[in-house]
């Protein structure tokens, strides 16, 4: 965001014009300094001043740090309550939250956005166990046969067969909310590959 000079200061005004924040919001920050980490000052005569690379780091990790609710929307979740058991019964893979707003009461957990994204990218998809057969209306080939999503996904993709995936999935999650945008899309594609109705 700043040019990355040695030992530049910038003052309030500074940081307003390099980073979008309004003063009054830049104020609250500093007043917040104790929670929030905010980088130490130097005065300059009667004006406080941020060292250029001390504070654009603090910002980026700052603006790395997210709450459940933005976790849900990465995961494709409907809401935030599968993230909250999942801060303290982990899945398999799922990173440890690195703050919360109240630990001992267990509110508030937040996580590296880039923790999340990993985790959404590699996160294994629950198979049934070895040897459990399909279910007896199942057809070969179709993964999610039975299943109510296919047959939702079915009719999405019939009443708007030109819009782009991403709006199939809205129009999932606005239906059937639940699943993430991988399971959908996954349920998009057999749905594709297996037009018919069962």
């Amino acid at each position: 965001m700043t040019d990355d000079i040695p030992g530049r200061r910038l003052t309030r005004e500074d940081l307003a014009a390099a980073y979008g924040y309004s003063p009054t919001h830049l104020k609250r920050l500093w007043a917040d300094r104790d929670a929030n980490g905010h980088p130490p000052a130097e005065k300059d005569g009667r004006v406080l001043t941020w060292d250029a690379a001390e504070f654009d780091q603090w910002d980026r990790d700052r603006r790395d740090i997210i709450s459940g609710a933005e976790v849900a929307r990465i995961l494709g979740h409907a809401d935030s309550s599968w993230v909250s058991k999942a801060a303290t019964t982990m899945p398999e893979g799922f990173p440890a939250p690195v703050d919360w707003i109240d630990q001992a009461a267990g509110y508030g957990p937040k996580w590296r956005r880039g923790d999340i994204e990993h985790y959404a990218r590699t996160r294994r998809t629950s198979r049934p166990p070895a040897g459990a057969g399909r279910p007896a209306n199942a057809r070969a080939g179709t993964a999610y046969a039975g299943d109510p999503r296919l047959d939702l996904a079915r009719q999405v993709l019939a009443e708007h067969p030109d819009e782009r995936p991403a709006r199939h999935i809205e129009r999932l999650h606005e239906r059937m909310p639940g699943s993430s945008a991988s399971t959908w899309t996954k349920i998009l594609k057999a749905a594709r590959d297996h037009p018919e109705t069962p």
